[in-house]
């Protein structure tokens, strides 16, 4: 494996840490995005030709970066768009999809809050009721699903990995919800940019780029939407998700216009685009998805996986329960969260950055290794964690 030789240099702020292995919590970011953004701004600044034209923003600024984003999934360039971080994504699909009334909504009781808190409010506006499958210790199966989802599934909204165990939810979970008619929702912020994303059966998938996509801080985001999405959905109609018989500069212009005769809603995923794009954000983007791609997803996925496995063999070995099946490792020492937590808080004091997670009664020490790591960091994180707790 040599993807840390060819990225590593590209991360200054891996030289604040002795270990840095918390990408799970927030990705590090390229130098390269740097040199995007002001490549941006100063065409901003300097009034380039066009900027002020969505016809002409678009291709130069948008497009592109649609292009990276449909090859790291492996899509065609019409059905992905843009979010700001992930709970905006998740909003706007559930915003586009008109329920019957008497259904349910089937989630996981380990999700991320922003699950939580989207499912319960959509829930509550459309008179749904809300069903959540409990873990058990930690962990989901299909079996556990098939319990759950029926003919009066509207939607079953999940992580494609869980953000404190590190399990990657079972493909059957997708495969049963539609064999019911529901939509299937998945949130990729914990593993799109690290691991090959599955969308079969999937309608929407939409991840943050502040974890595995590599670019924090920027309020980025991706969507894909699926062709039955595009077909099926109601979205609000904005502006900029329709489409004028000319184009937008002529449009402006056109002294016979009705301004309340609303124009035909867009065919793409850009159809959930209410308003002017986030073109700063959507380029900082750009440059993070354009260094995965050029590394390759199922590189990275190996790399990641490996340094994973290592974290696991090691816990193992000291009898330590571990949890998740992906890149991110949950470790449960079985010490008691009071030990776990000061564990954590000293091996930031030494530079070694990893967090702790839970939730109903489940945490323990989460490790995430991204592309930038490499085995001599995990080996610092081991002799540290080690010395630590006295082994």
């Amino acid at each position: 494996m040599v993807v840390e030789v060819n990225a590593r240099h590209l991360f200054p702020g891996l030289e604040r840490f002795r270990a840095y292995l918390n990408t799970a919590g927030l990705g590090l970011m390229p130098v390269t995005v740097l040199k995007a953004v002001n490549e941006f701004l100063l065409d901003v600044i300097n009034y380039k030709e066009g900027i002020n034209a969505v016809e002409e923003l678009d291709p130069m600024y948008l497009e592109p970066v649609q292009r990276e984003a449909a090859k790291l999934l492996r899509v065609k360039r019409d059905n992905v768009t843009f979010s700001i971080q992930t709970t905006d994504g998740l909003k706007r699909a559930l915003q586009a999809l008109k329920p019957g009334k008497g259904m349910k909504i089937v989630s996981f009781d380990l999700e991320f809050p922003t699950i939580s808190a989207i499912v319960k409010s959509y829930a509550k506006l459309h008179g749904l009721r809300v069903e959540v499958v409990e873990n058990e210790n930690g962990l989901y199966t299909p079996e556990m699903v098939e319990k759950v989802i029926d003919d009066e599934t509207f939607a079953v909204v999940y992580s494609d990995v869980q953000w404190i165990t590190g399990q990657r939810m079972p493909r059957e979970i997708a495969e049963i919800a539609k064999e019911h008619g529901a939509w299937v929702i998945v949130d990729a912020v914990q593993s799109l940019g690290a691991l090959k994303v599955d969308l079969r059966n999937v309608d929407v998938l939409v991840a943050g780029g502040e974890k595995w996509l590599l670019n924090p801080n920027t309020g980025s985001g991706v969507m894909y939407l699926s062709n039955e999405f595009l077909e099926e959905c109601e979205p609000v109609i904005g502006l900029l998700n329709t489409e004028p018989p000319v184009p937008w500069s002529d449009w402006w212009g056109d002294k016979d216009k009705d301004l309340w005769d609303l124009l035909p809603l867009r065919n793409d995923a850009r159809v959930l685009d209410h308003g002017t794009p986030p073109y700063l954000s959507i380029v900082a983007l750009g440059a993070s998805l354009e260094l995965l791609n050029s590394l390759g997803v199922e590189r990275i996925e190996k790399h990641d996986l490996k340094l994973a496995e290592k974290v696991r063999e090691w816990a193992r070995e000291r009898g330590f329960e571990v949890l998740g099946n992906s890149q991110i490792v949950l470790i449960r020492t079985g010490l008691g969260f009071e030990k776990e937590r000061e564990a954590v808080a000293k091996l930031k004091e030494e530079g070694v950055v990893v967090s702790l997670r839970g939730a109903k009664g489940i945490y323990g020490v989460r490790v995430s290794p991204h592309l930038y790591n490499t085995e001599e960091d995990v080996e610092v994180f081991i002799e540290k964690f080690s010395s630590i707790l006295g082994l």
